[in-house]
C-alpha cells in the first residue's frame, strides 16, 4: 500500500508474464455470461465503454490474475467493490481507447481510486492500471450534514456572509497524516481569499481550493490547493499606475530572466505595441509583453494589468464565469495602440479604448497635463471593454443600431458595477463612466442623467442614426437602456432600503445577458430577459419581497419607455 492508502496493480499485454495472462484470458473468453451474450454483435462492434465493463468482470473473476482479484473486491463493511464509469477517451498518440473507473463501497467514491482499462480499436484488451483502497472500519453515514460542511468552509476560505456556491461531495479519504481512512465531504474549487499576500489595495485573488471535512467531526482534514503557480510568492511586484495609485500585482520572470507582466494564475497577460496602428497591424497583436528591466513598469500597463486581474476576479468569484470565454482563456490587453483614423493633434495620440478581434484589448491614450495617459486608467474602462468580449462569446449582439446600443449598455452596466463593487453603500457609487480617461475630469456618459452627455433618455427621443454615423447611434441610444439598469439598481422597498445589491445586480444583468439574448435582441427584449431572470433568480425570496423587486423592474422600464 501506498502513502495514499492506495494499492495499485498493472497489466499490459507487452509485458511476457502479462501476455501470458492475457492469452489465458481470451482462451476463458466464451465461459464468461458477459462476453457469450455479446458473440453475435462481436467484441469490436460494441461501444469501448461496454467492452471496458465487460473486460473487467471478467478480470475480477479469472484465475488468471489473482493478484488483480485478490485485493480489488475486498468486502469492506460486508460490501464488495463496485466500479462506476467516468467514461472514454481516444488517444491519437498510440490509436488506443481508454475506459476510466472508479471504486465505491456502498456507493461512495474511494478518494483517488481510479482502474483504466486501455484497448485498441477493435476494443481487444492491451492494459489495465489500477489503484484501489480498502476503507474498513468507516462509518459509511455521515453525522454532518452537507449545509454545515458548507458554513464550515465558508468561514475557512474567508468569505464573510457570503454565500458558498458549492457541492459537498461524499468520499472515503484516507488522512496520511492520521494513517487512517475517514468518512469526508470535500467541497471542490472554492476560492480562498488569500488576505495576507494581496492587500485591499490591489484587491484579492482568488485562490482555487478543495477542502476537506470530516463527515463525522465536522473538522478539517485538508485543504487541497489547486491553483497551479509557476512564481513563487515573493513574485508580487508594488509600482503605481497611470492614477498615481500603488498596484500590487503578479509577474513572471521570461526566458532571459526579466520580468514581465503575466499573471498565471488569472491567466492575465499585458502586451506593449509600442504605438503602432492596432487595425493595420493586426496580425502583430498583442505585441511584446510589458517587461522590467530595463526601465521601470510602464504606469499604462500597470493600470491594464491589475485592473484586468480585478475584473477576471469579479467574473470568477461573482459570476462564476472562467475568464471571457468561460473556458480559463487568456485575458490580453494592448496598451500604446494608436489607430490612423481617430489620430489626435499628437501622433500617439488615440483616444478610444476597444474590443477588437474578439480577443483582446486594445487601449489607446491622451495627453493629459502634457503627459500621455493611458485609457486602461479607468477601472471602469477595463471592465467595459472585457464585458464586451463575454458579450461577444454569449449574446453576440451585433454592433450597430438598436442591438449595438444594447450591447453598450450592458458593456456600460458591467463597468458601473465593477467599477463600484467594493462599495457596499449604493448611495455612494459613481455612475459616469472614463471621468479618469478624459483628462478634463469630463466622463463620457453617466448612467444616472444621460442627457447630461447628450444621450436620450426616454424612447420618444430615440435617435434613428444612419449606420455610418457611430454605427447607428450605439453609444448615444445606449442612455435610455443605461437610465432603466440604474433605476433597476437604486430600486427601493417602502422602508426606504435598496432591493438589490451588487452582487444581485450583477447576477440579474449577466445571467438576462449570456442566457436569454441573442444577435438581435432589441431594448424590448432586454426589459422581457431581465423580468424573467428575476423570476428564477429572485424565487426563494419572501413573496413581498419578490414582487416588490419584480414590480421596480418594470417600472423602471416603464420609465424610460421600453415596452
Amino acid at each position: 500500500m501506498n502513502g495514499n492508502g492506495l494499492s495499485t496493480f498493472d497489466f499490459h499485454a507487452g509485458d511476457g508474464a502479462s501476455g501470458r495472462a492475457l492469452n489465458t484470458l481470451r482462451a476463458e473468453r466464451a465461459a464468461f455470461p458477459a462476453f457469450r451474450m455479446t458473440d453475435a454483435v462481436g467484441l469490436a462492434n460494441l461501444d469501448p465503454e461496454t467492452a471496458a465493463e465487460q473486460h473487467l468482470q471478467q478480470i475480477l473473476a479469472t484465475e488468471a490474475i489473482p493478484q488483480f482479484s485478490d485485493f480489488s473486491t475486498p468486502e469492506v463493511n460486508g460490501v464488495s467493490s463496485e466500479f462506476k464509469s467516468l467514461g472514454t477517451e481516444t488517444l491519437p498518440l498510440t490509436d488506443t481507447r481508454i475506459v476510466k473507473f472508479r471504486q465505491t463501497h456502498n456507493k461512495i467514491p474511494v478518494y483517488g481510486s481510479l482502474v483504466t482499462v486501455e484497448m485498441d480499436y477493435e476494443n481487444e484488451l492491451l492494459a489495465v492500471n489500477s489503484s484501489l483502497g480498502e476503507p474498513a472500519n468507516v462509518d459509511p453515514v455521515a453525522r454532518v450534514s452537507p449545509a454545515d460542511a458548507l458554513e464550515k468552509v465558508r468561514v475557512l476560505a474567508g468569505q464573510g456572509a457570503l454565500p458558498l456556491e458549492a457541492t459537498p461531495r461524499l468520499y472515503y479519504y484516507f488522512d496520511a497524516a492520521a494513517n487512517r481512512w475517514r468518512l469526508v465531504y470535500v467541497i471542490e474549487d472554492v476560492s480562498k481569499m488569500d488576505e495576507e499576500t494581496i492587500p485591499e489595495a490591489a484587491g484579492h485573488i482568488p485562490l482555487l481550493v478543495d477542502y476537506v471535512i470530516d463527515a463525522h467531526t465536522g473538522d478539517l482534514v485538508a485543504e487541497l490547493p489547486r491553483t497551479p503557480n509557476i512564481a513563487s510568492e515573493s513574485e508580487v511586484e508594488v509600482a503605481k499606475d497611470a492614477l498615481g495609485k500603488v498596484q500590487r500585482f503578479r509577474f513572471r520572470l521570461d526566458e532571459h530572466g526579466v520580468k514581465i507582466l503575466r499573471d498565471d494564475q488569472l491567466n492575465v497577460h499585458t502586451h506593449d505595441f509600442e504605438y503602432q496602428d492596432w487595425a493595420l497591424n493586426f496580425p502583430r497583436l498583442p505585441g511584446r509583453y510589458v517587461g522590467n528591466p530595463p526601465d521601470p513598469w510602464n504606469a499604462g500597463a500597470v493600470s491594464a494589468h491589475a485592473n484586468a486581474v480585478v475584473v477576471a476576479r469579479f467574473l470568477l468569484e461573482v459570476l462564476r464565469r472562467n475568464g471571457i470565454d468561460n473556458l480559463g482563456g487568456p485575458i490580453v490587453s494592448s496598451i500604446n495602440c494608436i489607430d490612423s483614423r481617430q489620430r489626435g493633434d499628437d501622433p500617439k495620440e488615440w483616444r478610444n479604448a476597444a474590443w477588437v478581434g474578439d480577443k483582446q484589448m486594445v487601449y489607446g491614450q491622451r495627453k493629459v497635463n502634457g503627459k500621455l495617459r493611458s485609457y486602461a486608467a479607468g477601472l471602469d474602462v477595463c471592465a467595459h471593454e472585457q464585458t464586451h468580449g463575454v458579450t461577444s462569446q454569449t449574446a453576440r449582439l451585433e454592433y450597430r443600431a438598436q442591438s449595438g446600443a444594447l450591447n453598450e449598455s450592458y458593456s456600460d452596466i458591467f463597468g458601473i458595477i465593477i467599477s463600484n463593487f467594493e462599495e457596499p453603500d449604493l448611495s455612494s457609487w459613481n455612475w459616469e463612466m472614463g471621468e479618469d480617461t478624459e483628462g478634463t475630469g469630463i466622463p463620457l456618459r453617466d448612467l444616472s442623467e444621460p442627457t447630461k452627455f447628450g444621450q436620450p433618455a426616454h424612447m420618444r427621443d430615440y435617435e434613428n442614426l444612419p449606420l455610418t454615423r457611430d454605427n447607428g447611434g450605439v453609444h448615444t441610444n445606449s442612455g435610455i437602456h443605461n437610465l432603466a439598469a440604474y433605476k433597476i439598481m437604486t430600486a427601493k422597498d417602502t422602508q426606504g432600503e435598496h432591493l438589490f445589491d451588487a452582487r444581485s445586480s450583477a447576477a440579474l444583468f449577466y445571467l438576462a445577458l449570456t442566457q436569454r439574448l441573442s444577435r438581435t435582441s432589441l431594448f424590448s427584449d432586454s426589459r422581457r430577459s431581465v423580468e424573467s431572470t428575476a423570476l428564477t433568480l429572485f424565487r426563494n425570496d419572501e413573496l413581498a419581497v419578490r414582487n416588490a423587486k419584480q414590480r421596480a423592474i418594470s417600472e423602471a422600464f416603464d420609465a424610460v419607455g421600453i415596452q
